[in-house]
């Protein structure tokens, strides 16, 4: 199997040459089943060959709820992420920062990067994420359930935090990259 920090040295590069052109990569469309739905995630297909079926169940429903209602979507996806972090938090998954990779690892959630931290931020980074990966450009960014879930770890274990979601594939990027500002 594929060395995991090779990969994500990989995807780092990605998303520092993506960072630095600052450019818009395809014209935004509509998101439909067929552009949403069937995605193969390399890596995650490599250790689940059922991966695929795995990714298009969680899409349907984010899907559904996008089609009803934009905003109500994103306050059910945020808040199942930010009840999902305080509970592994609480069943000891998650002890510190360091465990939050893993944990999107074993979750198939994706493949978390910490890419830069200080005292009154972080950068975390999420390659093959579940809500957008190959997703086309549509203007808005996709990954709620994971913004929800990085700010309640974070909230945890550093304290209240804003968490906001800054690159995404529904922007036309490659990867999905994330703000953490704490108050």
């Amino acid at each position: 199997m594929e060395d995991i920090s090779a990969l994500i040295e990989k995807w780092r590069e990605v998303y520092k040459a993506e960072v630095k052109s600052k450019k818009k990569h395809k014209e935004e469309v509509r998101l439909t089943p067929e552009n949403y739905f069937n995605v193969v995630r390399p890596f995650f297909m490599k250790i689940s060959p059922e991966d695929r079926e795995y990714v298009r169940t969680f899409r349907m429903v984010s899907y559904g709820m996008l089609e009803y209602s934009p905003s109500l979507r994103t306050l059910i996806l945020r808040g199942a992420g930010y009840n999902l972090a305080r509970r592994l938090i609480e069943t000891g998954e998650i002890k510190d920062i360091d465990d939050l990779p893993k944990v999107f690892l074993n979750q198939k959630i994706g493949l978390l990067d910490i890419v830069d931290e200080s005292f009154s931020k972080m950068k975390v980074n999420i390659y093959e994420c579940i809500s957008c990966y190959r997703a086309p450009p549509i203007g808005r960014t996709l990954c709620d359930f994971e913004a929800g879930l990085i700010q309640g770890v974070m909230e945890e274990l550093v304290g209240k935090n804003i968490t906001r979601e800054i690159y995404c594939w529904g922007l036309g990027n490659s990867f999905c990259g994330f703000e953490v500002i704490f108050e």
